[in-house]
């Protein structure tokens, strides 16, 4: 029934919630699961920059607006917020796929940009993909509405049926 899950994660508590789901799923179906990590396209217009300080954390900063040459920011050695956050999440992705490839399931990952939602389901169509599993906030009312959710687009716009799980604290 399920030959493939998709199992988008952002690392969140939240969508941990639902790996067990996952894990359990893969193995009574001998199915693959996709992990997928999506970097959010709206933070491609940001003018926000990161580097590290001497003891390598990330700082952020602000990129001038002045033309020509770099006429502020914060350093000639600043990085691109997609680039680390792509960088980020192949690292999350595959340190995933590696715990679970350890455990006998089998895996594939993938980092793409864009709209999550609209990535997730293309991915869903595009790798045949029977189950997407997807974590959840729990929020109701105003939160849910001034927020938003990415599963709850995917719910309304998937083709393939989507499993969820609550983070019960």
């Amino acid at each position: 029934m399920y030959d493939n899950i998709l199992y988008p994660t952002d690392g969140s508590q939240e969508s941990e919630a639902v790996l067990a789901h996952v894990r359990d799923l893969a193995e009574t179906y001998d199915a693959r699961v996709h992990i997928l990590f999506v970097v959010d396209s709206k933070h491609s217009d940001s003018s926000m920059t990161l580097q590290r300080d001497e003891e390598g954390k990330w700082e952020t900063g602000m990129v001038s607006r002045g033309k020509g040459e770099d006429k502020g920011g914060m350093s000639s050695d600043k990085v691109d917020v997609l680039e680390v956050l792509k960088r980020e999440g192949e690292m999350l992705t595959q340190e995933i796929s590696t715990e679970l490839h350890e455990e006998g399931y089998k895996t594939a990952t993938a980092c793409k940009k864009g709209k999550p939602h609209q990535v997730i389901n293309t991915y869903a169509e595009d790798n045949e993909i029977d189950l997407i599993a997807m974590g959840t906030h729990g929020r109701s009312g105003v939160s849910r509405q001034l927020i938003g959710s990415v599963t709850e687009k995917v719910i309304r716009t998937a083709q393939t049926p989507v499993l969820t799980a609550r983070l019960v604290e």
